[in-house]
């Protein structure tokens, strides 16, 4: 399992187009992934559900890769985010 943390530097915090590219990063994985903030944690491939953590400029999440993933696929990810998020 490998995970890492990013707190969101978009003025606009998570919202449709990043989240919606996001998505489909995550689905051409073969991992689980996951995103979690604070005690909320929802599956990743699901556009509804990560908007549904209600993420603002300022906070912090967790994304969570559940099964083996490569370290290039895992820093493409981290590389999207802190561009994006």
């Amino acid at each position: 399992m490998k995970e890492f943390q990013h707190t969101l530097q978009n003025k606009l915090g998570l919202h449709a187009k990043p989240a919606s590219e996001f998505v489909q990063m995550v689905k051409s994985l073969d991992s689980a992934v996951t995103v979690s903030r604070g005690d909320k944690v929802v599956s990743a491939d699901k556009l509804l559900a990560l908007v549904s953590l209600d993420v603002h400029k300022g906070d912090c999440i967790t994304i969570t890769f559940e099964n083996d993933v490569q370290d290039e696929e895992v820093e493409k990810i981290r590389d999207f985010v802190e561009k994006n998020l």
